[in-house]
C-alpha cells in the first residue's frame, strides 16, 4: 500500500483546525473526503492518529508524533507549491462533477474556460456517479436515479427521450409506409443495420420491450465507443439507433441524421442533480447546475 501526500495534508489541516469540518474548509474538498484521506492514513500507520469526540479531533499519541516528524518536511513542500504557484492569482475552489461523457461533451465542455473555480470531472455509469456521491469524491452528479441516502439531495431537472434515427443514406421510405402496423415495424427495423455501445445495450431491450412486449432477438451490427461515434456514422451512411433526443438534436437539425419514431410508448429518464445537503462549494455547484439548465 502506498502513502499519498494529501492524507499527510489533510491531517495537518486536521491537527491544526481541531475539526472535520474546519479541515475541509481549509482545503475546499468536501467532509467526506476528508474522512477518507484520514481513514486511508490511518489504515497505512495502523494506528489512530485522532480521538473522535462530538466536537473535536483530539490527536493520539501517535498522531502527536507523527505531526512533530512531518511538519517541517510538508511545509517546505507547501512553501514550494506555493512559490511556483504565485503567478496563479488568488486561490481557487475545486469542484468535482460526475456525469457521462456524452453529456459532458454536448453540454458542458463549452462553458469550461468561463469559469472562475476549477473543475474536476468524473465519467460514468450510474451505479458509479452514485458511488462517487455518497463516498465524497464528488460533489455535483448528473443521474437517471435516487437513492435513500438522508445526507443527500436529488432534484429532477430535465426528461431525456430515447429516439430512433436513421442514418442519412437509409431508405426510409419503407418505413413512413407502415403507419402503425406493429408486425410490420418490428420486422423493418430488425431488417435495418444497428448501431450501439457496450454501455447502451440495455437501452435497446427496454425499448424493445416497451414497444413490441419481448425482447429483441439480434444484436447490433457495430459496437462503437461512445453515442457521439454513432452520430457520426450515421451522418455518413446508413443504419439505425436508439439515443437520447438531446444528444441527437443538432444532428437532426442539421438534417445529418433523422428521427423517425419515437415508439408506441416512449422511453423517458428523468434527468436528477445529486448533490450533498452541506456543501461549502454550494455557489459552484449551483453555478454548474445554471448551466446545465440553460442548455438543456
Amino acid at each position: 500500500m502506498k502513502s499519498n501526500l494529501e492524507w499527510f495534508r489533510t491531517f495537518k489541516s486536521i491537527y491544526e483546525t481541531g475539526t472535520m469540518s474546519g479541515a475541509a474548509k481549509q482545503l475546499y474538498v468536501s467532509q467526506p473526503g476528508i474522512g477518507l484521506h484520514l481513514n486511508a492514513l490511518e489504515a497505512y500507520t495502523g494506528y489512530p492518529l485522532f480521538e473522535r469526540t462530538p466536537r473535536k479531533m483530539i490527536p493520539t499519541e501517535k498522531g502527536k508524533l507523527l505531526y512533530q516528524q512531518m511538519i517541517n518536511s510538508l511545509s517546505c513542500m507547501e512553501d514550494l507549491e506555493a512559490r511556483f504557484q504565485y503567478k496563479s492569482g488568488k486561490e481557487r475552489a475545486t469542484l468535482s462533477v460526475g456525469m457521462c461523457v456524452e453529456t459532458f461533451q454536448q453540454i458542458l465542455e463549452k462553458h469550461i474556460p468561463d469559469l472562475t473555480f476549477n473543475l474536476i470531472m468524473q465519467f460514468g455509469n450510474t451505479n458509479e456517479l452514485i458511488q462517487s456521491l455518497e463516498n465524497g469524491s464528488a460533489d455535483l452528479i448528473l443521474t437517471t436515479s435516487e437513492t435513500s441516502n438522508n445526507n443527500l439531495i436529488y432534484t429532477p431537472f430535465a426528461v431525456e427521450r430515447f429516439v430512433v434515427v436513421a442514418g442519412v443514406n437509409t431508405d426510409i421510405s419503407g418505413f413512413n409506409r407502415l403507419k402503425k402496423n406493429k408486425e410490420s415495424i418490428k420486422k423493418w427495423l430488425k431488417s435495418q443495420l444497428w448501431y450501439s455501445t457496450a454501455s447502451d445495450m440495455d437501452v435497446l431491450n427496454l425499448f424493445w420491450e416497451r414497444n413490441f412486449d419481448e425482447r429483441p432477438n439480434f444484436l447490433p451490427n457495430y459496437i462503437v465507443p461512445n453515442k457521439f461515434s454513432i452520430i457520426r456514422c450515421l451522418s455518413r451512411g446508413e443504419g439505425i439507433a436508439i439515443l437520447p433526443d438531446f444528444l441527437c438534436k443538432e444532428a437532426i437539425d442539421n438534417k445529418k441524421v433523422f428521427k423517425i419514431w419515437e415508439g408506441y410508448t416512449p422511453l423517458e429518464n428523468t434527468l436528477y442533480f445529486g448533490k450533498r445537503k452541506q456543501s461549502i462549494l454550494m455557489d459552484e455547484i449551483k453555478h454548474i447546475e445554471n448551466i446545465l439548465l440553460s442548455e438543456f
